[in-house]
């Protein structure tokens, strides 16, 4: 046997012959393991996790294990010199954007893919796309987490904004009461960065009780369809046949799950119907204010 499979029957013990509420903790669960094996050792380690009420706590280096979220509980774990950040819910280039280097000239930290779509789109129409890079954070909090991170490490953030959805943590307590968990102190430096800080989160602007899935629906469900050809009459059609998800964030996705297409091809799609409402521009405003002046500056050093 190679030394990955001996491993495997050797945690496989442990969990199997451990008492209920057990506490577990395991390091470099994937080491020397290839992803299949690791996927089908996580589900039986999950299973007798419900069966036994056992707690079994694991690091890991391999990123296919965010597919897993279902029966992992995922934390990412980065030390940099002042302090340890532990965040939740977040994604890899997130992380890997704090660990690295700037690719591009425009960095654009948004909380998942439909606000990534929007931010192409409106990187499109401001001819910006070469120069912007779009990088998924997850949880709203994440946010604020990289954020402090990121202005410890020294890293200039003249050309970065953090975007809220705009339907957590959106008022500006709430920001002020975010920000001070991951820049604490009173010093000097501790007060600038919770300030710098502040003018980096931007947010949508959206009517009371919504979120950017939902009001983009209202946007498709409200469109003049006389501004739209066959195609996006039928996206339309399909939007007005939803009335109500329990989950609010599945507007969209019920919509493209119809159509049958890739999800970014159907949020890109989706988001071209909803930029030719009256309100897409109040919706995207503060992205936009913040977006041009930084494209015109760049323009205009080439």
């Amino acid at each position: 046997m190679s030394a990955g499979e001996q491993k495997v029957f050797m945690i496989l013990e442990v969990i199997l012959k451990a008492g209920k509420n057990s506490l577990i903790l395991i390091d470099e669960l994937d080491l020397l393991l290839h992803d299949i094996a690791l996927k089908n050792l996580i589900s039986v380690i999950y299973d007798r996790a419900i069966e036994k009420n056992l707690q079994i706590i694991f690091t890991t280096h391999r990123e296919s294990v965010i597919n897993l979220s279902g029966k992992v509980n995922i934390r990412h774990v980065l030390n940099l010199a002042e302090r340890t950040f532990c965040f939740e819910n977040t994604k890899p280039d997130a992380i890997n954007r704090l660990t690295g280097v700037r690719v591009t000239s425009i960095e654009v930290y948004v909380e998942d893919d439909v606000a990534e779509a929007i931010i192409k789109k409106l990187c499109a129409s401001l001819k910006a796309t070469k120069h912007t890079r779009v990088i998924k954070y997850g949880a709203a909090v994440n946010a604020f987490t990289i954020l402090g991170g990121t202005l410890l490490r020294g890293d200039n953030l003249r050309n970065s904004t953090f975007i809220l959805d705009g339907d957590v943590i959106k008022t500006s307590v709430e920001k002020i009461r975010a920000i001070n968990k991951v820049l604490t102190g009173d010093d000097l430096t501790a007060t600038r960065l919770r300030e710098e800080a502040l003018e980096k989160i931007i947010q949508f602007r959206l009517p009371e009780g919504n979120n950017p899935e939902k009001y983009l629906h209202t946007m498709l469900i409200q469109s003049d369809e006389t501004e739209h050809d066959d195609e996006s009459l039928e996206i339309i059609s399909i939007a007005r046949s939803i009335h109500f998800r329990e989950d609010s964030h599945d507007y969209l996705g019920q919509i493209i799950l119809e159509l049958g297409l890739n999800r970014s091809i159907g949020l890109t799609r989706i988001i071209d119907i909803a930029a030719k409402h009256p309100q897409w521009m109040d919706f995207t405003a503060d992205v936009v204010n913040w977006l041009r002046p930084v494209v015109i500056a760049l323009n205009e050093q080439e």
